[in-house]
Formats: structure tokens, sequence, C-alpha cells
């Protein structure tokens, strides 16, 4: 939506030339010059194509992004529908599927210890989740939406400069011979700005990429990608045979392309999950081993939470969580952990309500923020409850809504739902 801002005023202004109280030579100067305006700003790349120096801040379930000028905003957990990460040898990339926007939001952090305070804040477990797409290529309509500008921005001055630089005849008679060519730019023109995103042409999912080459979409795990490489025009990725090398093609940033920092934040995205996919890379410390007495194992919803109220009452007492090999930062990291299943999660987050520290509430509702599937939220909602009557009632209900059967429903390579036939 913020990007017709641009085309407000030369609107408001073509408006005025045509219903305002001007007439004559300068209603006629005035409504060329916002038809012109107009199409050149259609020509004009607004997107951010380089990064930019800002201040993160994080909260229960967002992150705010500060001295940013325009591109100030606060990224919500539940927007966030993919993410993956990178290390560089200046940090850690952290790169972000939003719901709401038409491309990635990557964030540069500085160290290891600021991206795992942004991936708390959002929810986000440690081998990333969901989809990443780039668009790499341009279509047809938008490169014909280019031409039609062009020619449409072209028409209006060429008019004005021959009226104001010759004479008011010279100006109509240009203008009566460019008046087609202006009028079809100026509809090719408006049919790109009015039609629909360019298809993704590189797209990371959690078993591997698919990419849309010249010759269709292709398939590629992780484990099979040797190399990427930036020729600038195409991504160049070196496989295995029989196919030793698979091309997607680019465009230019003022075509819709990627810019030269988009495109190395890609390729290091893509380097790193390839590395990652050979076991190299920093490994989750999984502690679910060690909280399994914590486990329901078919228990009623109400004996299962009297037993692990039991077991927060110890803790609140100080004693008995070492003799029965359970530790409370092991709680913390399966609460805290977006990748941990919901009953473990939900086990930790009712015992831990049982702590004196004066934190433990407010660090259990910022991990509650964080959780993004609404299943999870709920049962993780239900077990810190204190009325035990209530919440053992609501998870009986939980367990039987979810035990119904239910349609499944197919994605495409997006993510986005097909529809039934």
């Amino acid at each position: 939506m913020w990007r017709t801002i641009p085309y407000v005023l030369p609107t408001f202004a073509l408006l005025f030339a045509v219903f305002g109280p001007v007439s004559g030579l300068p209603a006629v100067m005035l409504g060329l010059s916002a038809f012109g305006i107009f199409n050149v700003l259609g020509l004009l790349d607004l997107r951010q194509r380089s990064p930019r120096m800002a201040e993160l801040e994080c909260g229960p379930g967002y992150i705010d992004i500060k001295k940013a000028g325009s591109r100030n905003q606060r990224i919500h957990a539940r927007d966030i529908t993919g993410a993956t990460t990178a290390r560089t040898s200046t940090g850690v990339l952290l790169t972000l599927q939003h719901q709401k926007r038409e491309h990635p939001i990557t964030l540069e952090l500085a160290d290891d210890a600021m991206g795992e305070k942004v991936r708390h804040a959002l929810g986000i477990g440690h081998g990333g989740f969901g989809v990443i797409a780039w668009r790499t290529r341009g279509e047809a309509s938008q490169r014909s939406a280019i031409v039609g500008r062009i020619l449409a921005a072209a028409t209006a001055f060429i008019t004005i400069g021959a009226t104001l630089g010759i004479s008011t005849e010279a100006g109509a008679v240009a203008g009566f011979l460019l008046a087609v060519i202006g009028i079809i730019g100026a509809i090719l023109g408006l049919a790109g700005l009015s039609s629909s995103l360019t298809e993704p042409s590189v797209v990371m999912g959690a078993d591997g990429l698919r990419l849309k080459t010249p010759r269709g979409w292709f398939a590629l795990p992780y484990e099979a990608i040797h190399h990427v490489e930036d020729h600038t025009k195409s991504l160049f990725f070196v496989v295995p045979e029989p196919y030793r090398s698979v091309i997607v093609e680019q465009v230019r940033p003022w075509m819709g392309g990627p810019s030269e920092s988009e495109r190395r934040m890609m390729v290091s995205q893509i380097t790193a999950a390839a590395q990652r996919a050979r076991g190299m890379g920093p490994q989750k410390n999984d502690v679910s081993g060690r909280i399994d007495v914590l486990r329901r194992n078919g228990e009623s919803p109400r004996d299962w939470l009297v037993r692990l109220d039991m077991a927060g009452q110890m803790l609140s007492a100080g004693s008995g969580y070492r003799g029965n090999s359970l530790d409370v930062e092991d709680l913390w990291a399966i609460l805290e952990d977006p990748e941990a299943e919901a009953d473990l999660r939900a086990a930790a987050a009712r015992v831990l309500r049982h702590s004196p520290v004066p934190e433990t509430r407010v660090r259990i509702d910022a991990a509650l923020a964080a959780v993004r599937d609404e299943s999870t939220s709920r049962r993780l909602r239900i077990a810190i409850r204190d009325d035990l009557d209530g919440a053992s009632q609501e998870l009986a209900y939980l367990d039987a809504t979810e035990r119904q059967p239910s349609a499944r429903m197919q994605v495409d390579p997006y993510g986005r739902p097909i529809p039934g036939r």
C-alpha cells in the first residue's frame, strides 16, 4: 500500500488540471507534467535494495526496527511464515518471510547472541521453519509495463518541450501525433501496476530448493548443492552428475530482480543450508530426553495436570528436581523451543509456573507470545491456568477436537493452498 503514496501528488495534479479552476495552456501543461511524472515514478525502483543501519528491540512475540527511517516497523511472530539463518564473516543473517510482504526481510545481526535473542522473540527454532521465496525473474507483463511507461512519459515531455521550446502550435502537432502512443503506453503501464506478483524462482523449503529454470521447475536437495555462484544475470548451481549445473535466470533490479546485496544474502542462506545438510555448523542441544518423566503417556488431563503441579510444588520448595534427573534450565529450554513437542512445552510451562522467581510469569508470557501455531498456543494457555478443573475440562475438549478427522489441504511450492477440484 505504501508504494502507491508517490503517485498521489501527480494524480491530484492531473485531476486538478482537468476539473480545477485553471484552463487553457497552463491546464494543459500541468496535466501533461502530471501524466509524465506519474509514468516516470513507475520506472523508479522504490523498494529498499541495500542494507540500512537500524536498532533492534525485542519484545514478547515481536521485534521493533528503529532508527531506520521509512523502514521503521514492528515484526510480529505470528506474521512470519518462514525463517532461516546463515553465519558470515561479519555476523549472522536472519532471513524472514513475512505474510504481508512481497519479498523476504533479511536482518544482519552482530553475533550469535543477538541472533538467539531475535529468534526467541519471534519463536524461531534452531533449524528455522517454513518457506522462503525469492523473485529473480521478470514476467512479460512487467517488461511491457516498463516500455509503456517510457513511451507515455516521453510523449508527455516531448509535447511539453515542443510547446515551451518552439511554439504552442508545434506542441499541439506533437501532442496530436504522439497521442495514440502515449495512451497505449499509459494503458500498458497501468496494467503492469495492477498485475499479479512475479512467480518466485528460488524457493527454500525444509527438504531443499525448488528452482524455476528456463526448462521448468527443478527440485534440488540441499546435500546435492556443491557450490552456488552469482553471475549477476543468473544463479549458477554446481550439482552432481548427470546434471552438473542448474541455472536460474536473474533480471536487473530496475526490472524487479534482486540487487547485489539481496543476491549476496540469498547465496549465503543457500550455502549455509547446504553446509547444514552435510552436518556442518553448530548442532542443537536437545534436552527433551532429560524431561521424559513429564510426558503424558496416556494419562487423563486431570491426572496429568495434578502430577505436573506436584512437580511444580517440589520446584517451589527448592528440592527434588535434581534427584529426579530434571533441571530448571532444561524446562526453560523446552518451553522456549518452538521445535519441541507441544505436550512437553505445556508440561514445562505448568511446572515452571510454581517457581518463586519473580520474573517467571513474564518469561512464560513471552514464550507464549512467540507461539504461531494456534493449537500449541491453546495447549500452553490451558496448562498455566490456576483453575485445575477448568484446565482439565479445556484440555479434554482440545484433545477431542484434535482427534476428529480433518480434510487435508494440498499446497503448492510456496505454501499456498490448492483449491479442490
